[in-house]
């Protein structure tokens, strides 16, 4: 199973949530905070592994990319610095706060 090494996410607020879009795949979460917000992004991209471990396909496979607009808010934005244990298992995650 081929799973990507890193995976970016820019982070931005949008009427009261955290919102992280992630670039490489067009998955979006939010949280009413930023920690909550952390631990949706890491969730959910371990869901879709798993999900895609179970089905035995490649995770992330045939889905598209987040649109230009957020691409560009990420260019633009300043990096966010989170403490994630590295994992083998697991993408690391690249965020950006817009």
């Amino acid at each position: 199973m081929l799973i990507p090494n890193k995976i970016h996410a820019v982070v931005f607020k949008e009427e009261g949530w955290f919102v992280a879009q992630f670039l490489e795949y067009d998955i979006a979460t939010q949280a009413k905070s930023v920690t909550a917000l952390l631990d949706e992004a890491e969730q959910i991209i371990a869901a879709y592994i798993l999900v895609a471990e179970q089905k035995g396909l490649e995770p992330f496979t045939n889905m598209p990319r987040a649109p230009r607009r957020f691409w560009q808010m990420y260019k633009d934005a300043k990096p966010v610095r989170h403490n994630e244990p590295p994992d083998e298992r697991r993408p690391v995650l690249e965020l950006r706060a817009a």
